[in-house]
Formats: structure tokens, C-alpha cells, sequence
């Protein structure tokens, strides 16, 4: 009887084996007896390979994203020269818009405020018609010439502190303006004042970039500033005495463009929306 109820007892605990229920994947592992699951970390967590979380790869921070002049954490100047630069487009859209009102309403004003041709050669036209006197003519160009290059140590600066970084961005994304970048950067590199003289004409040949890319080269401050000032001395004194000499048919334009004012306003104002638009959809193409 004893050994008929060992036997069966022994029966039972085969049988219990075999329909034993799984074991709690909290207690072990499905790849082998005794190794916990929270030892071997899931594929999900993995990123570039397993056993890297992914909280470990950081997200690409905001300064180097693209569109902007370094890949490192900015500097208090590099924030100040982007700032500036930023304000600097913005008063440039201004300025295109209400230009004409300046013009009408006083030329002088419009010259000392903005250096523009337009408001230097009205100044010229109105001192022969009007006869104004030569000692305010000659504070007038003064104040154009400074006003003309206000914003040019900017320019020398964004190129001290990014190097070419801030020339290939300010060159585009087509190969025609990346072209004419390299020529504006090659003629400065071996001509530096007839570079910077070349800027103020009615030519395409950017200023900025120019004015950036003799920062990059590590010119001073100082001997930067004195080929703009003279070449822009010389260029207002030229555009003065261009409006003197026509004289009456200055006026006469600036007389119609007061009359027409508000519709010239508005279509600078669509103008400038449309060229914005155009330029930011060519840029998006360009980078897809």
C-alpha cells in the first residue's frame, strides 16, 4: 500500500509539471532561467544600436539650426550682431515704403535719414530751383554721406564673428547669386578699396557681402571705415551736383510723385509683400 501511494503521489507531480502555468515575466527572462527582463533592455529604447536609450541622443538644439550664421551656443555678440542685422531689414522695408512721402515732404529730411541717390539728387534740383542757401547744402550732404553707411560696420562685423558662414548664407541658394558672391569675395580679397567704391554704384555688387567678407580677412574696424566714408562722401557730392545740373525736371517728378503718393505707397507696400514671398518660395524650393 505504501509503495501504490508513493507512486501515485510521483504521477501527480509529473502531472503538475507538465500544466504548470508560465512564469511571470516580472520573475525572469524568456531568453534563459535566473536573468531578470529588466536587465536586457527592450528594442524600443534603442536608437543607434541596443542598450542606448533614446533619451540619450538630445534633439538638435535651436542654434544650429539652419538659416543661421553659427553652430555653436551665441555669444552676447553674436546675438547683438543678429539682432542688429534683423532691425536693419526691417527699417530697410521702411524705408522703401514711406520713401516717397520723405522725398515729397522734405528732401533734406529724406537725405539725412535714409543717404538714398533719390533724396540727395532732389536736394541738388531744389537748391537751384529754390535756392537754397550752400552752407545748408553742404550740412545736408555731410549728414547723407554718414547716413548712407550707417549700417557698414555691421556688415564688417557679422563677417569678424562668422567668417564665410555669414557669406554663404547672405549668398543664396541659386548658382547665379552663389556665383556673383564668389566674384564680389575674390575681387575684394585682391582689391579691397576699389571693392568697397564698387558697392554704392547702381551695380550688382552686394555690399553686405562685401563688407562681410572684409571682416572675414581680419581687416580692423578702423581701416575699413576709411575707403566707405571717402567713397561715400564723393558718390553724395556726385549725386548733388547730378540734381543741381538737371535742376526743374527733378522737381517736376517730385512734384507728380507727391500727387500720385498714396497709390505709389501702395504698390511699393505689394511690391515689397510679393518680393518677400517670392524670394522665401525660391528659398524653400531650393532646400527640398
Amino acid at each position: 500500500m505504501d509503495q501504490q501511494a508513493a507512486a501515485d503521489g510521483a504521477a501527480e507531480t509529473v502531472g503538475d509539471s507538465a500544466v504548470a502555468p508560465a512564469q511571470d515575466p516580472g520573475e525572469a527572462s524568456p531568453d534563459g532561467p535566473g536573468v531578470p527582463v529588466d536587465v536586457v533592455a527592450p528594442a524600443d529604447d534603442a536608437v543607434d544600436g541596443p542598450g542606448v536609450p533614446v533619451d540619450v541622443v538630445a534633439e538638435r538644439p535651436w542654434y544650429e539650426q539652419p538659416g543661421l550664421p553659427w553652430a555653436h551656443k551665441p555669444t552676447k555678440q553674436d546675438i547683438g550682431c543678429w539682432t542688429g542685422i534683423m532691425a536693419v531689414g526691417v527699417y530697410s522695408v521702411l524705408v522703401i515704403i514711406f520713401r516717397p512721402r520723405l522725398i515729397t515732404w522734405s528732401p533734406a529730411l529724406a537725405a539725412c535719414l535714409t543717404g538714398g541717390r533719390a533724396s540727395v539728387v532732389t536736394v541738388g534740383a531744389y537748391a537751384r530751383v529754390y535756392g537754397d542757401p550752400w552752407w545748408f547744402v553742404g550740412l545736408v550732404w555731410l549728414v547723407a554721406a554718414v547716413s548712407l553707411v550707417k549700417f557698414s560696420w555691421l556688415y564688417w562685423w557679422a563677417g569678424h564673428l562668422w567668417g564665410n558662414a555669414i557669406i554663404e548664407l547672405w549668398a543664396g541658394q541659386t548658382e547665379r547669386s552663389k556665383r556673383r558672391a564668389a566674384r564680389a569675395v575674390r575681387l575684394t580679397e585682391r582689391y579691397f578699396w576699389p571693392a568697397v567704391f564698387l558697392t554704392f554704384l547702381p551695380l550688382p555688387f552686394p555690399m553686405p557681402i562685401v563688407f562681410a567678407a572684409i571682416g572675414a580677412a581680419g581687416i580692423g574696424l578702423r581701416r575699413f571705415l576709411v575707403p566707405v566714408l571717402l567713397s561715400s562722401l564723393f558718390l553724395q557730392a556726385t549725386y548733388l551736383a547730378l540734381g543741381w545740373w538737371i535742376g526743374q525736371p527733378v522737381v517736376d517728378v517730385v512734384d507728380l510723385i507727391a500727387k500720385y503718393l498714396l497709390w505709389i505707397t501702395l504698390a511699393l507696400l505689394a511690391g515689397t509683400l510679393a518680393l518677400y514671398w517670392w524670394r522665401e518660395h525660391k528659398l524653400a524650393a531650393a532646400r527640398a
